[in-house]
């Protein structure tokens, strides 16, 4: 008798998993860093991940409890005579691109993009399976560097993440009970810091707004049509703003902790990832263009306000 098997869809496979959380009332990229304490997720080599692979690591330490940043195949932590342990569950991380004949293009963790059949070129997805560190035995002490603890827990400001957003030239106006982003002004509105509940949010929340800012046409150009409350276009924007969230946190060391846990922005979510099993991918790719676009505009911001002094 024959035997057959279907192709494992990685792209299906992970919308539904994030699907089934939000269909439980969880905003998945909400609780990690409260749990994990956040931090890149590397490589065994040390190099960070990025987009969309950062984003769902991220999200699978803190829902297992893992402490280790690093991630490794099967293979990978053979070559380093260590182990998984028995029963451990593996982890799906993603490549994704666009080839030619020759194979070039090639884009990992991007996500998103279009196909260009008229001019030979295709997109693929790949995927492969990793391992935390703490689901191996006989590493090296260094792949378990010990928690920093929860930034949440930090009362006082971050002066990385203060500087950091104080030098992107993007005008706010802290005060009030609103935080928004008014792209007729370019201008966001941000309660001060003392309202509140921990420094984490205050930078988490700054974060979010100012990647809505980096949607107009003379920065990232990203439009996902008229938006307006509750509709399509406004639900994949805050999902790439609530990624960008995390991605950046994972950097400052703040949680991503903007939205509340409404009921019409999970709605709005689950419409979108079953109508396109791929826009989270295609969110993430534009959550790390913007995560690109401000660290790029901070940089500039900063070397601008040193040679003034």
């Amino acid at each position: 008798m024959a035997r057959t098997s279907e192709k494992f869809d990685a792209a299906q496979a992970i919308t539904d998993e994030i699907i089934g959380l939000l269909e439980k009332g969880t905003v998945p990229w909400r609780r990690p860093w409260k749990i994990a304490g956040g931090g890149v997720p590397l490589r065994h080599n040390g190099e960070g991940y990025r987009g969309i692979n950062a984003f769902l690591l991220g999200l699978r330490s803190a829902m297992a409890g893992y402490s280790s940043p690093y991630w490794m195949t099967f293979n990978q932590a053979k070559a380093l005579d260590a182990c998984v342990k028995k029963g451990s569950k593996s982890s799906v991380v993603v490549y994704y691109g666009t080839a030619g004949k020759k194979g070039e293009g090639a884009n990992e963790e991007t996500g998103g993009g279009e196909s260009d059949e008229g001019g030979g070129t295709y997109r693929f997805l790949k995927n492969y399976r990793v391992f935390n560190a703490s689901q191996i035995e006989g590493l090296d002490d260094s792949y378990y560097p010990k928690p920093e603890g929860d930034p949440a827990a930090r009362p006082e400001p971050i002066p990385e993440a203060q500087a950091f957003y104080e030098a992107i030239d993007i005008g706010v106006t802290f005060g009030g009970d609103q935080a928004c982003y008014i792209p007729s002004r370019d201008h966001i509105l941000l309660p001060e810091l003392a309202r509140f509940e921990s420094a984490s949010q205050f930078y988490s929340t700054w974060h979010h707004e100012q990647t809505h800012a980096t949607k107009l046409a003379h920065r990232l150009d990203r439009s996902f049509g008229a938006s307006s409350f509750g509709n399509e276009a406004y639900a994949k924007e805050e999902l790439v703003a609530c990624v960008s969230q995390v991605l950046m946190g994972q950097r400052m060391g703040f949680h991503a902790d903007h939205i509340d846990n409404h009921a019409a922005y999970i709605e709005a979510w689950i419409k979108v990832l079953r109508g396109d099993k791929r826009f989270l991918f295609t969110a993430a790719a534009h959550a790390q263009r913007a995560v690109d676009w401000l660290t790029e505009a901070s940089a500039k911001g900063t070397a601008a306000r040193a040679i003034a002094a």
